[in-house]
């Protein structure tokens, strides 16, 4: 995207305005205000036109509201709204867990905080959790079956291609079906088994996360008396398998690998239809003491030339497979890379965090052990991982936003490096103290090279950061620091919360969160904030790719910016306090206050109070609506009317 150019520290003042199908005429963004209060830990879910959410009866009310008739006002209830009609229905439900299929409510229930016996045992039991369903058209709870979890932690169910799929605690009868079941919206309390391929007998899988319609389950060795990594033993309580979420007739494919944690980290990356790149990491220890980062197995080197082979069995190491290519055989591939809490998945490279210190390889040569990189491989064969210590860059992985200081953006890597961490003042200010934000282009093979200068030369430098103008008063400054990073990104843009103080070491560059309407406004005379980007990669004439960073000039929460893209807006939340400016007219500048802005203006608009509540700043699908808590304290008023100032509400507004 091309930028105008312009003499104000502005961070965006491009040309035009992505349009919305919807306008504020239709209702969009016209906020809604829910009667109940929430607890900051309980689950939203936002799907097409209906909002749940779980009202805490103990925090609604003066001295609480009892909501599902059990006699106390100890739980969380289930409340349905359709975002559209503006309907608010209690489900009567005690739930830790919701889901949303087409206009079908699903709820995880445990009975002993509902005091219904559901699943007609005899008994009302604390360990018996089950699935129940409500509808608008029923306006009834409906008990559909028994759910294969130990606790409220476990993950209950998931959703894909328009089922709900879940784990039952009653055990497969027919020939290799599984306790995994679906419902649908074409027959909502109709439980559906999901089997595997003929000949591989019963099991008894659980289901743990969902990416792009692939369904990632678990196989638990020790319960079902199954060798199924294959390794000859029982002992394995977490083999992966995967299945296809997008065909209600698919099978579950087994990868007879034993992985470190239910929790992955896994990644799937959508390559066509009913096809995946997925990457995940496997227990070297759990399979079988095998050592897959022992160079005999691979045709070329894994690690510098200075780092001698690794040669225990207790790494994880990464592995990644093409789901089509699995399905009709073809075996998982190991890239011997040892990894560590994220994997990343894109069409033709997979990557992961990887410490120095499980392979014994100072990878980046500063003469310690201590960090930890982010290593990729072509998903070509034969495996030829990153291993040229002038690119090994120490990640900081301690970043908030859930990416751990790396992401992918439109076929990229981009990452926070901690010059401390990795032994170099990369932007040259006489120290060692930025995260500063790089990319690398994984495909390039041995040319791939860090790029930490965003700005085309000129006269192209209307093109990343821009906001450093082209005018004499500002002396150009290319690096960017980062205090936040998304997880990943949303319609090619990747949410980025930029530091202040890193261009601002440049005596040529003033404070930056100074605009408001897009016109220079002073609010504050520091450089400590942080500001909402949302970058993209577009390519500058004759310069290449250059990482673009669009934003606005408004200081954010720095820690928790909660930034999200849906349907051509960015939504952050912006910190009063280190604006200095009180957005939301209560009198006082220390809340924490919803913004709006087009992915391609600058034309911010404070929309309502909202919290410093750790996590997305809005909950929404991008489709029709979207939901946030609301601080009545932080406003100052009873949003909803319950005679006190000290609850967090539900607010919505469609998109």
């Amino acid at each position: 995207m091309q930028l105008r150019r312009t003499h104000l520290p502005l961070l965006i003042a491009p040309f035009a305005l992505i349009a919305c199908s919807v306008d504020e005429d239709d209702g969009a963004f016209v906020i809604q205000t829910t009667a109940e209060a929430v607890s900051s830990v309980a689950p939203v879910v936002v799907r097409g036109d209906w909002l749940v959410y779980l009202a805490s009866e103990s925090m609604t009310g003066m001295g609480g509201t009892m909501l599902n008739g059990d006699g106390d006002v100890t739980d969380n209830v289930a409340f349905a709204v359709n975002m559209v009609s503006r309907s608010s229905n209690n489900t009567g439900a005690a739930a830790f867990l919701a889901e949303i299929v087409g206009s079908d409510i699903y709820l995880a229930v445990r009975e002993s905080d509902d005091d219904v016996d559901w699943n007609m045992s005899g008994t009302i039991d604390a360990a018996d959790f089950v699935l129940l369903h409500w509808s608008l058209t029923s306006g009834v709870l409906t008990f559909v079956d028994s759910l294969d979890i130990s606790s409220t932690a476990d993950p209950a169910f998931v959703t894909a291609g328009g089922r709900l799929y879940y784990s039952r605690t009653d055990a497969p009868v027919l020939a290799d079906e599984s306790s995994l079941r679906y419902v649908d919206a074409a027959s909502p309390m109709v439980s559906m088994p999901v089997f595997n391929p003929m000949g591989e007998g019963m099991s008894d899988p659980e289901v743990v996360f969902v990416d792009e319609g692939l369904v990632f389950l678990v196989l638990d060795e020790i319960a079902d008396a199954v060798d199924y990594n294959g390794d000859g033993d029982t002992t394995d309580p977490r083999v992966l398998a995967l299945l296809d979420g997008t065909d209600e007739a698919s099978l579950i494919q087994n990868t007879s690998l034993a992985i470190p944690s239910a929790s992955g980290p896994f990644d799937a990356f959508a390559n066509g239809v009913q096809n995946w790149v997925v990457a995940f990491l496997v227990d070297e220890n759990a399979q079988g003491m095998t050592n897959f980062n022992d160079p005999a197995l691979f045709n070329n080197p894994l690690l510098p030339p200075s780092c001698s082979a690794d040669d225990d069995e207790d790494d994880d190491i990464l592995f990644f497979l093409e789901f089509q290519s699995f399905s009709m055989g073809t075996p998982p591939e190991n890239t011997g890379i040892p990894g560590n809490d994220r994997v990343l998945a894109w069409s033709d490279f997979v990557a992961t965090l990887s410490d120095e210190d499980a392979g014994a390889c100072d990878l980046n040569e500063d003469g310690d052990l201590d960090d930890t990189m982010v290593r990729w491989t072509r998903t070509l064969l034969p495996v030829l991982p990153s291993r040229n210590p002038t690119n090994m860059r120490a990640v900081e992985t301690n970043l908030p936003g859930g990416a751990m200081g790396v992401a992918i953006l439109e076929g990229v890597i981009v990452a926070a490096i901690d010059e401390m961490k990795d032994s170099e003042d990369i932007n040259m200010r006489g120290g060692r103290i930025d995260d500063l934000v790089g990319w690398v282009d994984p495909t390039a093979g041995s040319e791939a090279v860090w790029t930490f200068q965003h700005q085309a030369p000129s006269p192209f430098d209307t093109f990343g950061t821009a906001v450093f103008g082209p005018s004499p008063s500002f002396e150009s400054e290319p690096f960017a620091g980062a205090s936040w990073m998304a997880a990943e990104e949303t319609a090619g843009r990747l949410g980025i919360a930029f530091q202040e103080r890193v261009p601002c070491a440049n005596p040529g560059i003033a404070t930056l969160n100074v605009n408001l309407s897009c016109n220079f406004f002073m609010k504050d005379s520091d450089s400590l904030d942080s500001l909402p980007i949302w970058a993209d990669l577009p390519s500058a004439p004759g310069f290449g790719r250059v990482l673009d960073f669009d934003g606005v000039g408004y200081a954010i929460d720095a820690a928790d910016a909660g930034l999200v893209v849906a349907r051509g807006f960015a939504f952050f939340r912006v910190n009063e306090a280190a604006d200095s400016r009180d957005y939301n007219n209560d009198g006082v500048a220390n809340d924490f206050v919803l913004f709006r802005n087009p992915l391609t203006a600058c034309t911010p608009v404070p929309m309502a109070t909202s919290s410093n509540v750790d996590g997305p700043v809005i909950f929404t699908d991008g489709v029709r609506g979207a939901a946030f808590l609301s601080s009545e304290a932080q406003a100052g008023l009873d949003f909803n009317g319950d005679g006190d100032q000290v609850d967090l509400v539900i607010r919505y507004f469609l998109l």
